[in-house]
């Protein structure tokens, strides 16, 4: 996987965890099936993301093959989604967006993430 692809999934799954829509997934999964429903299902798996029940039906209602522990790891493989990389993107993303603009200027510039705009 690419890292456009990877910075574009984060950053919408960033926009989500303060808004929320799940038809938002939905037609986004029409275009990045795959893709969207591993990132779907997977934070349907967080403590730190929330919305577990509706992501987890969105992700089997646009790729059911994620659907068990199995074949989530075999679609993950296929698209050569960096997990840990995804999780600490939308994390970091998720937090530089909780920052004021006067603390964003604070943060050290090898943060990488929070340089990115979200």
């Amino acid at each position: 996987m690419d890292t456009k692809s990877l910075d574009s999934i984060a950053h919408f799954c960033v926009d989500q965890y303060s808004a929320f829509d799940a038809n938002a997934w939905i037609r986004r999964g029409d275009t990045d099936g795959k893709l969207v429903a591993v990132a779907a299902k997977y934070l349907s798996t967080t403590s730190w993301f929330g919305n577990k029940s509706s992501l987890e039906r969105i992700a089997t209602q646009i790729h059911p093959d994620v659907d068990s522990i199995t074949k989530f790891n075999r679609e993950l493989r296929a698209i050569g989604m960096d997990m840990t990389l995804f999780s600490e993107t939308v994390r970091c993303g998720i937090a530089a967006k909780q920052l004021s603009p006067a603390d964003l200027g604070k943060v050290p510039a090898s943060c990488g993430c929070v340089a990115a705009t979200y």
